[in-house]
């Protein structure tokens, strides 16, 4: 294959269920691979390497897509630096900005993935709280910290202040950053994860449709996020059988109705956080419809302004900060040559 120039980069990412390649160029993306596996599917499988060969059919197509020219520079991170990606790189504790991940990044020769060598960005652990529960408080991220700072260079109000991002998806991740730009802390849930599972694996399934609507119904969703509130997860979830068995919704309006009741208990225990404590600014990214669902629901119990991310950047906010980290980790290792 025929180098490109320095300025281009091959960036993965990798997460619980999708696999992604970008081709930028000066900042900008010229190609987008997507394959729709991810460490879910070395968990679940008896296959030794489905993110790999996600990964390096991922990078082959960007190549087909740009002439067959392959560039000098290929960068991963999210859940392909963890132990059941491509190699395991260990977290950073917080707080950890652009200089402390770069100080940590990875440059692994993965001859099964590609030519290039890959630097792989590590991710960011909370450490725990002190006391019997102190564990609770501990957490962990990977890939969320290039999709937060991404956004975070991109956002000139965030900047010099403390702020918080909302990242929805398989999981749910809270980010506090500080006025200087690390990670202070985060907090996880599995709400995605848990929407999922339980429409596909539990009584539920009788009573859904066999795909949740990319636009739930309006006033189902905001009935299960009223709702949730007094009955507890639990029984919204038991509450979409008694809807079908009674004919109070139809399948559509079941569907949004759960989407709605796990979106307002997800949200009403992040609006409790200690990150929100204070009225900070929040940002909400992530894939939509979740991002306008996830950032409506809490605007309505924070304190602080919610800002929903526009399409472009919350597209390429894990580009961003995944570049930014590589590019810094260049140059201390030119520096210390």
């Amino acid at each position: 294959m025929t180098n490109l120039t320095p300025n281009d980069a091959i960036v993965l990412d990798g997460g619980t269920s999708n696999t992604r390649a970008r081709l930028v160029r000066k900042g900008r993306v010229i190609a987008t691979v997507r394959r729709s596996v991810g460490v879910r599917d070395t968990v679940l499988s008896n296959e030794s390497q489905p993110v790999a060969r996600a990964v390096r059919e991922c990078i082959e197509e960007i190549c087909r897509q740009n002439g067959g020219a392959l560039p000098q520079r290929v960068v991963a991170s999210g859940m392909l630096s963890s132990e059941v990606g491509l190699a395991s790189v260990p977290h950073v504790i917080a707080p950890a900005g652009i200089d402390e991940l770069a100080h940590s990044v990875v440059s692994c020769d993965l001859p099964a993935v590609g030519e290039r060598p890959i630097d792989l960005v590590p991710g960011v652990r909370t450490p725990p709280g002190s006391g019997r529960d102190g564990w609770a408080e501990a957490d962990v991220m990977r890939g969320e910290e290039c999709e937060t700072l991404g956004a975070w260079l991109a956002l000139p109000d965030a900047q010099g202040r403390n702020a918080a991002f909302l990242w929805p998806g398989s999981h749910t991740k809270l980010v506090a950053v500080n006025a200087s730009g690390q990670i202070v802390r985060s907090y996880t849930t599995l709400a995605g994860e848990l929407t999922q599972a339980l429409a596909r694996h539990t009584l539920l399934a009788a009573s859904l449709p066999e795909e949740l609507p990319s636009e739930p119904d309006t006033e189902a969703f905001a009935t299960g996020l009223r709702l949730v509130e007094d009955e507890g997860l639990g029984r919204m979830a038991f509450l979409v059988r008694v809807a079908a068995l009674t004919s109070a919704l139809g399948p559509s309006e079941r569907a949004a109705f759960w989407v709605g009741a796990v979106i307002g208990d997800d949200v009403a225990r992040i609006a409790r956080h200690a990150v929100l404590a204070a009225p900070v600014p929040v940002w909400v990214g992530g894939r939509q419809p979740q991002r306008t669902l996830y950032s409506n629901a809490l605007a309505m119990r924070h304190s602080g302004p919610v800002h929903a991310l526009d399409d472009d950047l919350a597209e390429r906010a894990p580009m961003l900060g995944a570049l930014a980290i590589a590019e810094r980790h260049a140059e201390l290792r030119q520096r210390s040559a």
